[in-house]
C-alpha cells in the first residue's frame, strides 16, 4: 500500500494557511524537515503523526490518506472483477456488483460507468423504457463530472445509440459531439507514427475501417424493407471484404461476425426455400461458429494484419458459451424446419453440439 502522505500534508496546510514554518515550530522541528516530507524526501517519524493530525483536525488514516487508498483497491477490484464477468457473458452478476459498487461510490466516474454500461449490456434490444432512463441519467450525470476524453468517448456513444430509440434529435446532439471520420485517434495515429510501429498503426486502422464497413452495410437492411436478394448482397459484401482482409482466413477474432453473417444470409435462402443456397451458408457459419470457440491468443498472418495479436483475455460479450450455443440456438429457427432432415442439417447440428460451452 503506497502512502501518499506528500500531497495529503501539504493540501491541509494550504486548505488552512499555514505556513511551512508555523507547522514546524507547533512540531518543534525545522522548517526544512516539512519542505522534505512535501517533496516527498522523507516521513515524520511515527510518533509525531497523531500531533500533526490533532493539528488539522483530522485522523492519521485521513492523514495517510489511508482511506482513498482502500477506496482505490476496493474500485480495482470492482473493475477485475467486471473484466471476469465480461469475458464469461455473465451480465447479471456484472449489473449486481455494479449496483453495489454505485451504493458505496456514487461520485466515482469510473463507478458511474460500470454501472451505465452493465444497465445497458443486461438489457435486450430495443432497450426497455426503464433501462433507458437509467443510462441516460447515469450517462449525463457522467458528462457533467468527467474530464477523461475516451470516458466522455464511450459515454456520447451509448447516449447516442441509447437516445436512438426515444429521441432522435437528442441522438443527434450527442452524435454532433464526437469527431469526424477525418479526424480520429486512429487516423492520426496511422499518419504521424512511423517504421514497424508506424505499419502497427495503419494495419489497426485498416482493421477497424474493414470492420465498421462491414457492420455499416449489415446495419443498412434495418432503415428500410429490404428484398431477400438486397439483404443477401448487403451480409455476402460485409463477408467479402473482412475474408479478404484476412486473405489466408485466419480470422481469429472474425470468425464469431462471419459466422454471424452467414447465418442472417441462411435465413434469407431459407424464407426463399432455398435447399442448396440455406445448407451452403449454414455450413460456412458453423465452421466459423467452432473457429470462434476454439480461439486462443494468436497472431493475424495475413499480409495486411501480421503485426496484430489477438488477445482474449481483452475480449467481452454479452452472451453465455460461444459461437456455437448461439447457433445451435439459431438452427431451431422455424425457418429452417424444411431443411431440418437433411443430412448436412444434421451433421452440423451434430458438430456444433461437439463445441458448445
Amino acid at each position: 500500500m503506497e502512502i501518499n502522505l506528500k500531497e495529503k500534508l501539504r493540501t491541509l496546510r494550504q486548505q488552512r494557511n499555514i505556513t511551512q514554518e508555523a507547522l514546524a515550530k507547533h512540531l518543534g522541528i525545522t522548517p526544512q524537515s516539512v519542505g522534505k516530507w512535501e517533496r516527498g524526501e522523507g516521513y515524520p517519524d511515527i510518533t509525531l503523526l497523531p500531533k500533526i493530525a490533532f493539528y488539522f483536525n483530522v485522523t492519521v488514516d485521513e492523514l495517510l490518506s489511508v482511506d482513498q487508498i482502500r477506496v482505490e483497491e476496493t474500485i480495482c477490484e470492482y473493475l477485475r472483477q467486471s473484466e471476469i464477468f465480461q469475458q464469461n457473458g455473465e451480465n447479471q452478476k456484472n449489473l449486481e456488483m455494479w449496483e453495489k459498487a454505485y451504493a458505496e461510490f456514487p461520485n466515482d466516474c469510473r463507478v458511474i460507468e460500470g454501472l451505465m454500461f452493465a444497465i445497458n449490456r443486461e438489457a435486450v434490444y430495443p432497450c426497455p423504457q426503464d433501462k433507458a432512463t437509467l443510462i441516460i441519467t447515469l450517462g449525463e450525470e457522467l458528462l457533467q463530472k468527467s474530464t477523461e476524453p475516451r470516458q466522455r468517448e464511450r459515454v456520447i456513444q451509448r447516449l447516442s445509440y441509447t437516445y436512438a430509440n426515444i429521441d432522435k434529435e437528442k441522438a443527434l446532439y450527442y452524435a454532433d459531439m464526437s469527431g469526424t471520420f477525418f479526424i480520429t485517434r486512429e487516423n492520426l495515429r496511422s499518419a504521424i507514427l512511423d517504421g514497424e510501429e508506424g505499419v502497427g498503426a495503419c494495419q489497426s486502422y485498416i482493421m477497424n475501417l474493414i470492420h465498421e464497413a462491414a457492420l455499416t452495410a449489415c446495419n443498412m437492411t434495418s432503415k428500410v424493407p429490404f428484398t431477400h436478394e438486397e439483404i443477401i448482397e448487403a451480409y455476402t459484401f460485409a463477408i467479402d471484404i473482412l475474408r479478404r482482409l484476412f486473405s489466408d482466413d485466419n480470422v481469429g477474432f472474425y470468425a464469431f461476425d462471419l459466422s454471424f453473417y452467414y447465418s442472417r444470409i441462411a435465413l434469407e435462402y431459407a424464407d426463399m426455400k432455398d435447399t442448396a443456397h440455406t445448407l451452403k451458408a449454414l455450413e460456412e457459419s458453423c465452421r466459423y461458429a467452432i473457429i470462434e470457440a476454439n480461439l486462443k491468443d494468436m497472431d493475424y498472418t495475413a499480409p495486411m494484419v501480421n503485426l496484430i495479436k489477438h488477445i482474449n483475455e481483452g475480449t467481452s460479450k454479452n452472451y453465455k458459451g460461444n459461437a456455437c450455443n448461439l447457433r445451435l440456438q439459431a438452427s431451431e429457427d422455424k425457418r429452417f424446419d424444411f431443411v431440418r432432415n437433411e443430412e448436412v442439417f444434421k451433421r452440423l447440428v451434430a458438430e456444433l453440439k461437439e463445441h458448445v460451452e
